[in-house]
């Protein structure tokens, strides 16, 4: 199964776009905002929180990073009548980073702005190593006018546990989405085992959590969300009403729902994070390389057409 796993991950881009639709529309709302809609609602129906990103990223003209803002304002509106709750997830080099920086502090600190308005959390997102000092500065630049504005952070980079401390000492009101990273690192900037990976997060999960940060804690690691609850245990976070906790599970939607529906049901707060857009490809390759076993999926979906 990993040989095959392995030939299929590297054989993904020439798997026609049909094909392998076939099998990230289980992890991709759609491509229109009425997709991304109605998975919203249905997750705010089972009494999940979400999380809504316009997939797009590596913009190459300032033009692109520009309609991809008017495409978020479109969001918030729609959000409005479909979950008030809903965070807004915004990747850097979506908005312009590497093209403008101006221009990208401008088109985020005006969406910032619009969904406060709605009382609603925007997240900036993080990208590979190259692009994470630009992502924290245009974030510290945005996060004193904009305190709804938090960001994420990486364990699988050695600069995170650095990273965490200087942004709590940014002040109170600090919001961080933890994830392990999924941009393949060099191993002189990053940890490449995966048990390293592991002890990083729940490090920084416990720095950032003692520090008095909102912590939204993206995993489906069995294991390590064990050791995310005892944590939580132990000081005392996880009792008390939901709407007052410092921490929120999130999960990628169409990933293991069995674990998002046992976290909700032991009562912890859980955020579904819903993907949509024209530029769904180039996200579902990354995704799928990452997990073997949605790249036997996709084989499974070749033969069915082939046969």
């Amino acid at each position: 199964m990993g040989v095959m796993a392995g030939v299929l991950r590297t054989g993904l881009p020439l798997v026609p776009r049909r094909v392998l639709w076939s099998v990230a529309r289980r992890y991709v709302a759609g491509e229109e905002l009425s997709d991304a809609v109605a998975r919203i609602a249905g997750l705010r129906g089972e009494g999940f929180g979400t999380l809504i990103d316009v997939l797009g990223e590596n913009v190459t003209v300032p033009e692109q990073s520009e309609a991809a803002a008017r495409e978020y304002h479109r969001a918030l509106v729609a959000l409005r009548g479909c979950d008030p709750r809903c965070v807004v997830s915004v990747k850097p080099t979506h908005m312009g980073l590497l093209l403008d920086r101006a221009l990208c502090e401008r088109l985020v600190g005006d969406l910032a702005a619009a969904a406060a308005r709605d009382g609603r959390p925007v997240c900036w997102e993080m990208e590979d190593s190259p692009t994470v000092s630009a992502t924290l500065e245009v974030f510290r630049a945005l996060r004193p006018r904009h305190p709804n504005l938090g960001c994420v952070l990486q364990s699988r980079l050695f600069r995170s546990a650095a990273d965490a401390r200087q942004l709590l000492a940014g002040g109170p009101g600090l919001s961080v989405r933890l994830v392990k990273g999924i941009y393949i690192e060099p191993a002189a900037v990053a940890h490449v085992a995966a048990p390293d990976i592991a002890r990083s997060y729940v490090s920084l999960a416990r720095l950032l959590l003692d520090g008095g940060a909102f912590v939204s804690l993206a995993t489906h690691d069995d294991v390590m969300a064990r050791e995310l609850l005892a944590l939580l245990d132990e000081r005392g976070l996880s009792r008390g009403p939901l709407e007052e906790r410092r921490y929120e599970f999130q999960c990628l939607m169409g990933v293991r729902r069995e674990f998002a529906q046992q976290l909700r049901a032991a009562g912890h707060p859980v955020r579904i994070y819903v993907p949509y857009g024209r530029d769904w490809h180039a996200y579902s390759l990354r995704r799928l390389r990452r997990n073997p076993e949605i790249a036997l999926h996709v084989l499974r979906a070749l033969l069915r057409r082939d046969g």
